[in-house]
């Protein structure tokens, strides 16, 4: 079973030790263990850290965690898996629901690792965002991967289903905040004066740019001169 350590990330912790790791992850599962009514809300919102989830996502999510906690049987494991694996069809559908992109119409739903892809690489384009397009990619790659076993797999335990429910909350995630990211206008910006990404829009009855204005010295500019 996964080290507690590798369930949270290590450059925004603060433990430092195997022990200080363990006592935290020890207490987080105490804690979920013994709130039974909102077990299953407080393992996804967790995970996914207050992301804006879309609901029928969420309810899915929300479906295969009440799973999990009763969870014994080789079915009901699989279960888990199915869930899964319709919550990351269903989160790429959503999000060409939202978006064109190009050569939609030459994959299948169900062809979550392509149709993901167009998704990475119009929302993460450029050579700056390179790293994260490959780790977004291998994180959904995986997840769908490991679900796909899951659900045929005789041989699985609890744990392996509670980790590929980890991962697809991940995903789901990973990709609300690419589409957040990608639609907001003041994404990557930064104040051309101070150098501050503490920015709001004004109003700008002058041109159709939008108006950027740094709260922190009030510098304007035009997003299309940044």
């Amino acid at each position: 079973m996964m080290a507690p350590g590798g369930l949270y990330p290590q450059d925004k912790a603060y433990y430092f030790s195997t022990d200080e790791v363990f006592s935290f992850h020890l207490g987080l599962m105490l804690r979920l263990i013994n709130d039974d009514e909102n077990l299953s809300n407080n393992m996804i919102d967790y995970i996914a850290n207050n992301t804006e989830i879309v609901d029928d996502l969420k309810r899915k999510l929300l479906l295969a965690s009440q799973k999990l906690q009763h969870a014994v049987e080789t079915e009901e494991i699989q279960s888990i898996g199915v869930i899964c694996r319709e919550t990351l069809i269903e989160l790429i559908g959503y999000l060409f629901e939202q978006d064109s992109f190009e050569s939609e119409m030459d994959y299948k739903k169900s062809d979550v690792k392509n149709r993901g892809e167009l998704v990475i690489n119009k929302y993460l384009v450029g050579s700056e965002n390179a790293d994260l397009r490959k780790h977004i990619k291998n994180l959904l790659h995986g997840t769908w991967d490991y679900a796909n076993i899951l659900t045929h797999s005789s041989s699985r335990t609890v744990h392996e289903a509670s980790i590929c429910l980890t991962k697809t909350v991940a995903v789901v995630s990973s990709f609300e905040n690419l589409l957040q990211k990608f639609h907001d206008p003041l994404a990557g910006l930064k104040c051309k004066k101070c150098g501050s990404k503490s920015l709001l829009i004004a109003v700008n009855d002058e041109t159709d740019d939008l108006l950027i204005v740094c709260e922190k010295c009030n510098h304007g500019f035009l997003k299309s001169d940044n």
